[in-house]
């Protein structure tokens, strides 16, 4: 039988989906600088106590890793009048977490938009959340996400 959950339990939950979506950008955002790998970063952050991974963290980051390409060319199809290369690194980052979330975990887009507007407006700014909202509900209206 199950246990319905309640709604602290519920609330420390997504607490923590945002947590690990919030490290998952990080680390995204780490690899910008170069060339080390997901679990290179992971094992320098896991050291050092910056972070704990678990199997979502996981899936999103090596989702990413191994799809880098395909998820790459799937943002840049949906950027009018940009390049991915064009975008700030947090921006490129969040997308990139976006779209590999949705490819690994089947989190549903509205969900993965909504986390990832919050995401940029507490790394970035008003604007940059609002443009990632916007290159996400395109993709998710295009079928990409």
């Amino acid at each position: 039988m199950d246990k319905k959950k309640t709604n602290e339990e519920k609330q420390a939950f997504v607490r923590n989906r945002r947590e690990k979506r919030e490290q998952c950008f990080a680390v995204l955002f780490e690899m910008t600088f170069g060339d080390e790998s997901v679990d290179d970063i992971l094992d320098k952050a896991v050291e050092s106590r910056i972070i704990e991974t678990d199997d979502f963290m996981m899936n999103i980051l090596h989702c990413f890793e191994q799809n880098k390409s395909e998820i790459d060319s799937l943002i840049e199809a949906n950027l009018k009048k940009w390049t991915l290369s064009r975008l700030s690194r947090t921006t490129r980052s969040i997308l990139r977490c976006a779209v590999a979330e949705v490819k690994a975990i089947k989190t549903p887009a509205s969900i993965v938009i909504n986390e990832s507007v919050e995401i940029a407006k507490k790394f970035s700014t008003e604007q940059d959340a609002a443009f990632i909202n916007g290159v996400l509900g395109a993709m998710s209206r295009n079928g990409g996400i």
